[in-house]
């Protein structure tokens, strides 16, 4: 048989190689199929090059090997950290590359590291990159699947499993003991928010966080509002007057972050990491979308989760800027938000999901 057609199930690989340059999310929506690698080849060793947060979401060594980071937009940026990359890869001798991300870079590593078996879906620019070319999908999946669909096509067929990430816990006793005071209150439930998505067109004002915490009863709930660096002055518009709210924007390490959220009772994000990170966890969410598509892009298959609309005809736009009348975003009430994240709160004991 033509080794280019032979089932990839039957080749016997003992060093694997994962490239996928995407964000946290994404991130997180390739656990899926890194699972599959590790279980159709569990003797071999698994490596996964990314951006800087892959070690963080997977170095604790259960999904893979070893993580290499790739700073694309810092130390490694340009062709000359593509092909500084490249030279890192050849010397560790991959017998196989499983190219996730779709981008011309990403399967150019691969090519320039010599790695004889290249996976990856197709495209005019990086077919000839590419020993195993893959047919994207006729009608858009669920990232999680897409990346699935892809060892499918190539004959490394297995079950779907949940999405998952790999921090390191050693600390998270003592980060939450550090926290206790802030945030368990009298046991009151702790809801997360996450108010920005990244784009201006993903986020969810402050007013109407607002409203939707004046929702709430005196003591009926602690918040911990969470973000990234660079998104403090988002955040100081958020308050309450019957309750607890904690600014943790830009306060916490992406490891403390997976700790929050395990810890919180239900978390409420637009389209963000946080959303991923909630379904990896196990934690509700309540996930709210607008200019992108939760089909594609939302809380994983089969998770806790609750995907509130704008209410607009536009929807799933993916425009970073709009300045149309009504915003999609403003157009999710805090009533029905609260709503769901009651219906979280009552199936839960108030004192969290951290084992």
């Amino acid at each position: 048989m033509d080794p280019a057609r032979q089932p990839l199930v039957e080749r016997r690989f003992s060093n694997i190689l994962v490239l996928d340059f995407s964000l946290i999310g994404d991130l997180v929506m390739l656990s899926p199929a890194l699972r599959r690698l590790r279980e159709t080849y569990p003797g071999a060793r698994l490596t996964l090059v990314s951006q800087p947060v892959g070690w963080e979401l997977f170095r604790a060594g259960g999904l893979v090997d070893e993580v290499l980071a790739w700073d694309k937009r810092g130390t490694d940026r340009g062709l000359a950290g593509l092909l500084r990359l490249a030279g890192r890869l050849r010397q560790k001798h991959y017998d196989a590359a499983f190219v996730f991300h779709r981008s011309f870079g990403s399967a150019l590593a691969a090519y320039l590291a010599r790695i004889p078996v290249r996976v990856g879906y197709r495209h005019e620019l990086r077919d000839f990159l590419l020993t195993h070319r893959v047919k994207q999908p006729e009608l858009p999946e669920h990232l999680t699947r897409e990346n699935l669909h892809l060892l499918d096509e190539v004959g490394i067929p297995g079950e779907e499993t949940p999405v998952e990430v790999d921090v390191d816990r050693t600390c998270e006793d003592d980060f939450l003991r550090r926290m206790k005071q802030r945030l368990d209150v009298n046991g009151r439930p702790l809801v997360l928010i996450c108010p920005l998505g990244g784009w201006p067109t993903k986020s969810w004002r402050p007013q109407l966080i607002n409203r939707l915490l004046d929702r709430f009863a005196v003591h009926d709930a602690t918040f911990a509002i969470v973000g990234a660096p660079g998104e403090e002055q988002y955040a100081a518009d958020i308050y309450s007057v019957n309750n607890e709210v904690v600014n943790l924007v830009g306060r916490t390490t992406l490891r403390e972050l997976v700790y929050l959220v395990r810890r919180a009772d239900v978390v409420v994000s637009p389209d963000t990491s946080v959303v991923h990170l909630a379904t990896a966890v196990g934690t509700p969410v309540v996930a709210l979308f607008g200019p992108t598509a939760a089909e594609r892009c939302g809380p994983s298959p089969g998770s806790q989760a609750s995907v509130i609309y704008g209410k607009v005809n536009c929807l799933k736009c993916y425009l970073k800027k709009c300045n149309k009348e009504p915003f999609c975003m403003d157009t999710i009430t805090p009533e029905e938000v609260k709503a769901e994240v009651d219906r979280y709160l009552a199936r839960k004991p108030a004192s969290g999901n951290a084992e």
